[in-house]
């Protein structure tokens, strides 16, 4: 019986390792072009619709900024700017 018990427990923690093994891989890297590639896609969606907003000119070139950072190896920065592009036409990007 007290094998069987062990056994189980042997079985159930190598079925954790092996359900984290990937989540584990993912690096932080991963998770910021990620989050630029949503920030992104967001602006490009509700800018249509929002492109009269007083602030648009300064959203565009923000956006583009964040762009530029994000595929140049600067993400942090580049998702600050996308953030700040998304606040400057009325969206608030808490989620992302």
């Amino acid at each position: 019986m007290r094998n069987i018990a062990l056994f189980l427990a042997a079985a159930g923690l190598g079925a954790a390792a092996a359900l984290t093994g990937p989540a584990a891989a993912q690096t932080a890297e991963d998770d910021t072009g990620t989050i630029c590639d949503r920030l992104d896609y967001r602006f490009q969606f509700d800018f249509k619709y929002r492109q009269d907003f007083p602030k648009a000119g300064e959203a565009r070139e923000l956006h583009q900024s964040g762009v530029e950072k994000c595929e140049n190896g600067d993400p942090q920065a580049g998702i600050a700017d996308l953030r700040e592009a998304l606040r400057k036409i009325g969206v608030e990007p808490d989620r992302l």
